[in-house]
């Protein structure tokens, strides 16, 4: 089963750009010898006879929804920028 949104949030690891002119999210996924994946340091297919093909597929999903939560994030911003700044 995918990660839920609260837990994307929790682990996702987004920073302001140098500048502060947006963001960076960064996504680390680690594949072990024994076929384990993380992402972000969570267990994606961590059952004891875990397949690994479905481990790499719910990782890839649970990326896109990462990203999508991330989209939305990036949008908030923008919004409250524009509402800061002055004639917008």
């Amino acid at each position: 089963m995918p990660a839920s949104l609260d837990r994307i949030r929790k682990s996702m690891h987004v920073e302001p750009t140098k500048q502060n002119k947006g963001l960076t999210l960064t996504l680390v996924v680690t594949a072990y010898d024994n076929g384990m994946v993380m992402l972000d340091g969570i267990p994606i297919n961590a059952a004891p006879d875990y397949d690994q093909a479905e481990g790499w597929l719910v990782t890839a999903e649970v990326a896109v929804s990462t990203i999508n939560e991330f989209r939305r994030q990036l949008s908030k911003r923008q919004a409250e920028l524009r509402r800061e700044s002055p004639g917008g």
